[in-house]
C-alpha cells in the first residue's frame, strides 16, 4: 500500500531499475559518463562522451568547456563555475551552454573550468571543488546557486525525493551540528546492488535520521492528510527554513575555504523561472546575508520582462534547461561582469 508520495518500496525499485539500466548498458559496451563515487556520491569520468545526450568530458572530468584551440595556449587567470545541473548544461551540447559561451566571449587568455555535475546539490558541488582545486590551479571560484538544489542539501539518497531514472544515488550531505557543519559520509556501503543497501539496517538509521525525505510515518501520514484536502504545508514549503539556512552555511564553508586557499570566491545566482521550483525569495535572503562577505554575481536580471513572453522554446528545454539562447544571455552577463575585475574584487 502506497501511504504517501514516495515509500522504501519505491526507492528499491528505482534504484533497482538503474542497476539493470546499467548492466545493459555494460553488456553493450557502453562506457558510463558519470560513476558512483564513495566521497561525491557521483561523478563524471575523464575523456567520456555520455551514451544518450550530447555531453563530453575533457581529462580533468569535467564538462568540456573550450575550444580545442585553447588547449596548447597558457591563460592568465582560471575561472572554475561550481553547482549543478544548470551549471553543466544538461539537455544542450558542449558548445551551447552558457560556460563554454562564457569562455568564448572572455577569450585565450582565460581558462574557464565548467565543475557542474548533473543533479548535484551545494554541498556535493563544494566538495568537488575543493577536491579539484587542490591539483589545478584556480583564480576565481564561482559557485551557482538555483532554487532547485537547495532542498538536496537535505538529502542523502536521491531516490527517496522522487523518480529519478538517471541518478537514484546515494550522496553526503553537510548536517548543522551546533553552529558548524559537519560531513556526513556517503550513507551506502558500496560493493552491492543499490536496493540491498535499503534493506541493510544501518543505512536505514542513517536514512532516517539525516535524509528529511525519508518516509517516516509522520510524513506519509501529513501526504495522506493533504490528499483528503487538509491545508498543510507540503514538504517543501516545511524544509524550506531549513534548506535554506543549510545552503547559507554551506555557502559560508565556501567562502571562508577559498579565502584559506588564496581563491576570489563569488556567488551567483543562476536565475531558472520555471520548472517545479521557479526562483523565489531564497535568493533575495541569501544575497542578503552574504553581501558583505563575497561578491555577488545575479544572472536574474538576463531575464527581462520581454525576454520572458517569448516562446518557451526559446527560454529552455523539456526538462527546463536554458538553451542555447538563454545561455548566451548568461554568458554574456557572467563574462562582462568578470571582465570589469571591480565587480568581483572586495
Amino acid at each position: 500500500m502506497m501511504w504517501g508520495n514516495r515509500t522504501l518500496g519505491d526507492c528499491r525499485a528505482n534504484l533497482a531499475r538503474y542497476d539493470a539500466l546499467l548492466a545493459d548498458r555494460f553488456a553493450q559496451g557502453i562506457e558510463p559518463y558519470i560513476v558512483q563515487d564513495r566521497r561525491l556520491g557521483w561523478r563524471m569520468q575523464p575523456d567520456a562522451t555520455h551514451p544518450r545526450w550530447p555531453y563530453t568530458t575533457n581529462e580533468l572530468a569535467n564538462r568540456r568547456s573550450w575550444p580545442d584551440a585553447f588547449e596548447d595556449l597558457a591563460p592568465q587567470r582560471h575561472v572554475a563555475f561550481i553547482g549543478n545541473s544548470h551549471v553543466h548544461g544538461d539537455e544542450s551540447p558542449d558548445e551551447e551552454t552558457w560556460v563554454y559561451q562564457t569562455q568564448t566571449r572572455l577569450g585565450s587568455d582565460w581558462r574557464v573550468h565548467n565543475l557542474g555535475v548533473t543533479a548535484y546539490a551545494t554541498d556535493q558541488a563544494v566538495l568537488r571543488f575543493l577536491e579539484f582545486s587542490q591539483e589545478h590551479p584556480i583564480d576565481l571560484a564561482v559557485l551557482a546557486i538555483t532554487t532547485t538544489e537547495i532542498y538536496r542539501n537535505l538529502n542523502l539518497c536521491r531516490a527517496l525525493m522522487g523518480e529519478d531514472r538517471e541518478l537514484p544515488l546515494f550522496k553526503p550531505r553537510f548536517v548543522d551540528d551546533g553552529g558548524s557543519l559537519r560531513l556526513l559520509d556517503v550513507a551506502a556501503k558500496g560493493g552491492r546492488p543499490l536496493a540491498v543497501e535499503l534493506d541493510d539496517p544501518d543505512v536505514l538509521a542513517c536514512l532516517r535520521r539525516h535524509d528529511a525525505f525519508y518516509p517516516s510515518f509522520a510524513t506519509q501520514a501529513r501526504d495522506i492528510c493533504r490528499r483528503m484536502h487538509l491545508r498543510l504545508p507540503n514538504i517543501y514549503q516545511r524544509l524550506y527554513p531549513r534548506a535554506l539556512s543549510l545552503t547559507l552555511s554551506i555557502c559560508r564553508h565556501f567562502v571562508a575555504s577559498c579565502g584559506e586557499r588564496g581563491i576570489q570566491p563569488a556567488i551567483m545566482f543562476l536565475p531558472v523561472f520555471w520548472g517545479s521550483f521557479p526562483a523565489g525569495a531564497e535568493y533575495y535572503r541569501l544575497a542578503h546575508d552574504l553581501a558583505d562577505e563575497v561578491a555577488i554575481i545575479d544572472a536574474r536580471t538576463v531575464f527581462t520582462p520581454e525576454r520572458l513572453q517569448l516562446p518557451r522554446n526559446a527560454l529552455h528545454h523539456r526538462a527546463n534547461h536554458f538553451t542555447a539562447q538563454s545561455a548566451g544571455w548568461v554568458a554574456d552577463y557572467v563574462a562582462e561582469r568578470l571582465q570589469d575585475a571591480s565587480c568581483v574584487r572586495r
